[in-house]
């Protein structure tokens, strides 16, 4: 019985840890506006895009900011969108697919539209290099 008894207290410590660690998460949220359908603040910071949301995270984890915390964003008083942590959300874009729908992409790095021409990815391929 004992072992029972220990084991449904380790469960209930679990369950109580999980649901401490969730209010205290969402007690630090940063609190995000959306501006129109391109814009994004938070702490300062602003971004614009096709999606903001995405760009701000990126912008928020550049200067320094907890990549753990989750971010809502707001339109005035509404809660429109939570972003579980801006980490996750630094590491995603918004790209279509080859049917032209938009979908979540994992974020290289390069600016939404911007592909190499195909006449430059032949030169890297072969180890020449570029001149601007």
């Amino acid at each position: 019985m004992a072992q029972v008894h220990h084991s449904s207290e380790k469960r209930n410590l679990r369950q109580r840890c999980a649901h401490l660690t969730k209010i205290a998460n969402a007690a630090s949220a940063v609190r995000a506006e959306l501006i129109g359908s391109n814009r994004a603040t938070a702490l300062d910071i602003e971004a614009h895009g096709s999606s903001p949301v995405l760009a701000l995270c990126r912008a928020l984890v550049e200067a320094g900011h907890d990549p753990r915390r989750p971010l809502d964003f707001y339109r005035g008083d509404v809660l429109a969108l939570r972003v579980r942590s801006i980490g996750e959300g630094a590491k995603l874009t918004v790209r279509d697919n080859s049917a032209g729908k938009p979908v979540f992409r994992r974020w290289d790095g390069a600016p939404i539209g911007a592909e190499a021409s195909p006449m430059l990815k032949n030169l890297e391929a072969v180890g020449g290099r570029r001149v601007d």
